[in-house]
């Protein structure tokens, strides 16, 4: 059954083999993490901003996402505000031509960026790594910062190579599109900053010069409606009471005060008498004979 005729099968032609897992080609991801926006996947254009996870986008989408994000599949939800982004400072490649080589033919080259180092020159293309100091924005290689660092001997002042902004720490320091070992750094990162944030929002809120002026401010409060209820009292006349009294207020407080009864009063009439238990038809009623409903001899 077939392989006749002088043919020569090799070993995989009829044994089945595993399959390699499919390997993705390092350049075009470098191009669509370093060339494109992480939102829109469209050309990075500048203004270009960046997020603490070190994601590249370009600032109009984010713009669009923060106005309407039902319209996007696929999007950060840490994102809610513009705070929550940094625009960079990128230097521009003078050398660095799209699609173009020296003798005019279109090509695609991986390896070129359009943005570069101040300090060193090189290329922001994935092939080394590049970081974003969020308190000015600024663009670095991490070569360039590490021998800046190590040349300054003061630890309490750490400076921006370029313009000479002072940061804290190296917390300070995205790294722009991490990878492995780098992922770990940056979430290590971003947990000592919301600490230290969650610290010093307490610290503020609980200080004891913040405690002493509500204190203070307690006291004057007091004081001001003190003085403004006793003004108040002693300018303000109190209202006439009205003189005008039905006869059934007016004969409950006479009963309640005990000084005289509803059934003595000459004023009042008998039929309106028996509509009190104290009336001698209310007495003479027999006690068992209640009503269903509302269990008051005088409703029959």
């Amino acid at each position: 059954m077939g392989c006749d005729g002088g043919t020569i099968p090799r070993r995989d032609e009829l044994v089945r083999q595993k399959k390699k897992p499919e390997v993705k080609d390092k350049n075009a991801a470098n191009m669509a993490k370093w060339r494109h926006c992480t939102l829109k996947y469209d050309t990075l254009k500048q203004p270009i901003v960046a997020d603490r996870h070190g994601l590249l986008y370009n600032k109009e989408s984010i713009l669009e996402f923060i106005l309407d994000r039902m319209s996007f599949e696929h999007g950060p939800s840490y994102i809610k505000k513009l705070k929550d982004v940094k625009e960079l400072k990128l230097t521009l490649n003078p050398s660095f031509k799209l699609n173009h080589n020296d003798l005019g033919n279109e090509y695609l080259d991986v390896y070129s960026s359009p943005y570069i180092c101040p300090l060193t020159g090189l290329e922001m293309n994935g092939t080394y790594k590049f970081c974003v100091i969020w308190t000015c924005g600024c663009v670095l290689s991490d070569r360039a910062l590490r021998s800046v660092n190590n040349s300054n001997n003061t630890d309490d002042k750490l400076t921006c190579p370029q313009c000479g902004k002072e940061y804290l720490s190296n917390d300070d320091v995205v790294i722009l599109n991490p990878e492995n070992e780098d992922l770990i750094v940056m979430e290590q990162r971003r947990e000592r900053l919301t600490a230290n944030q969650k610290k010093n929002g307490s610290n503020k809120r609980k200080s004891p010069e913040s405690e002493e002026q509500t204190n203070e401010k307690k006291i004057k409060t007091e004081s001001t409606t003190d003085a403004a209820s006793s003004t108040s009292t002693s300018t303000v006349p109190k209202p006439k009471i009205s003189k005008i009294v039905s006869t059934a207020t007016a004969t409950t407080t006479k009963s309640t005060n005990g000084k005289t009864s509803i059934q003595l009063d000459p004023t009042t009439t008998d039929l309106y008498k028996n509509l009190f238990t104290t009336s001698d038809a209310a007495k003479k009623k027999e006690k068992n004979k209640a009503h269903w409903v509302t269990y008051n001899p005088l409703y029959f």
